[in-house]
């Protein structure tokens, strides 16, 4: 009996135990229900004042992935629209006021293009971060898709500025000289030079430098595409300066001209040009030398005036500087011509009269005539007053001789052809004093006697009809 007390000792105690524990845990349920959602409600604001979230956009470069799927298909393509990418990214504030662009990487997948070819950016942490973060973007990448076409282009290098004073820029290299362009059917199609600029500014010894190719179209417009791309991104170019020198140019006239022409002159300008190389190869060049043909020319013919390239005449090495690359030179011709020179007889005078002799024109005439061949300028200014005319007496003996007129006074282009012969007698003076004669032929003096002297003077007989004279002469 005592037993089953002990038991139901035991087990009332038990009873009573869990039955003030279910009494505990479900006594004022909603209170504590309530008292539970405010501690959390508590908590999160405790949380969000002290690290709140936040949410922060930025602009991104989008970045294309899987080009390679393009290439494939022999396609290029060029972005028309969403080249950059407004991507929102939300997190706790510690976090996301740490990031920058640079921390978000916006992608858009080739591969996937659409049929409209469209594709969705993605974008994505660079970085894991040490809490969660979600980003957003809504864009999407068109591009437009084109054939792709290479070709081969000539590099032409352009230069700018001055080299330093006394040197000019020399020849210019590009390496390589010639450049694949690839890219888009249209804008390929367009090109027709590459070019590459060089800045040789004060520059006064040879350099080279790497440069930047640009394709330019054939009005010389700058072809830019985002589909283009050259075999080479950087050209490195050679230049070449050289030293300056003055020279003199001298024209060599050759040839002669057509019957009835005559060269009178050439006239070349500039007459010193400015010349560029190395100092070893100037020292050998002191003038340039033009040869100029004028075989067969008149003054009618069209190479009178021409340009000549200097370039032509130097040797190689050595090229003209800006400015100096041409000389003008003209040739002067002139036409020949014959004219009679009608002379006053009375003006005429003897020369080289032997001393003791006297001389006189006894031709029935008034006048005589000299034909004289020169260029024509000079003969229009020339008649029988603007000469001295005079017959050459020299070591004749006394008798009647037939002589022909001579002239000074002529330009020394001009050459007398032919002239009238006179009938002069050569008589004896008999005068115990006579005046000097003066026998010198570059000023021909009268020794023709007064009328007085003449009447005093006892003439000498005239030769015999069919008489030969001295000079071979039949008078």
């Amino acid at each position: 009996m005592k037993k089953n007390n002990d038991n139901m000792s035991a087990r009332d105690v038990e009873n009573q135990g869990s039955s003030g524990f279910h009494k505990f845990l479900f006594h004022n349920t909603g209170i504590k229900i309530c008292s539970l959602i405010i501690a959390i409600i508590v908590w999160a604001v405790i949380i969000n004042i002290d690290d709140p979230y936040k949410t922060r956009s930025f602009n991104v470069e989008v970045e294309t992935i899987n080009e390679s799927a393009l290439n494939s298909v022999n396609k290029v393509y060029e972005v028309i629209e969403g080249s950059t990418a407004l991507v929102k990214v939300k997190g706790k504030k510690s976090v996301v006021d740490k990031l920058g662009s640079s921390d978000i990487r916006a992608t858009a997948d080739l591969s996937n293009l659409s049929a409209v070819n469209a594709v969705t950016i993605q974008p994505s942490l660079r970085m894991i971060p040490s809490s969660e973060v979600t980003l957003e973007c809504g864009q999407v990448l068109r591009v437009l898709l084109e054939d792709r076409e290479s070709k081969q282009v000539k590099v032409n290098v352009i230069s700018s500025g001055i080299p330093g004073e006394g040197y000019t820029l020399g020849e210019c290299t590009a390496k390589p000289n010639m450049i694949e362009v690839s890219g888009g059917e249209s804008s390929v199609e367009r090109i027709t030079s590459v070019r590459v600029f060089l800045n040789v500014n004060g520059a006064t010894e040879d350099f080279a430098k790497k440069l930047t190719p640009v394709a330019y179209d054939e009005n010389g417009n700058k072809v830019e595409s985002g589909t283009l791309s050259f075999s080479s991104g950087l050209v490195r170019v050679f230049a070449q300066i050289l030293e300056d020198k003055a020279v003199p140019v001298k024209v060599k006239i050759m040839g002669k001209p057509a019957n009835g022409y005559e060269y009178i002159s050439t006239d070349c300008l500039p007459e010193t040009v400015e010349i560029a190389g190395t100092s070893r190869k100037l020292s050998n060049i002191s003038d340039i030398v033009i040869p100029v043909d004028i075989t067969g020319m008149t003054t009618s013919s069209p190479k009178l005036e021409q340009d000549i390239y200097i370039s032509d005449y130097l040797p190689l090495g050595v090229s003209a500087v800006e400015g100096s690359e041409t000389v003008s030179i003209r040739i002067t011709l002139e036409q020949v011509i014959k004219k009679n020179i009608e002379i006053d007889v009375k003006d005429i005078k003897f020369s080289a009269v032997s001393d003791g002799f006297g001389a006189e024109i006894i031709d029935n005439t008034d006048t005589a005539s000299v034909l004289v061949s020169g260029r024509i300028s000079i003969l229009n200014g020339i008649s029988g007053s603007s000469v001295t005319p005079f017959i050459d007496c020299d070591n004749l003996d006394e008798g009647v001789y037939s002589l022909p007129v001579s002239v000074e006074g002529l330009d020394k282009s001009c050459t007398v052809l032919d002239s009238n012969k006179l009938k002069v007698r050569i008589y004896k003076i008999n005068h115990e004093t006579k005046p000097p004669q003066d026998n010198s032929t570059e000023a021909p003096v009268s020794t023709m006697p007064s009328v007085e002297n003449v009447e005093n003077t006892e003439e000498p007989p005239l030769p015999e009809d069919g008489e030969e004279t001295e000079d071979g002469t039949l008078e």
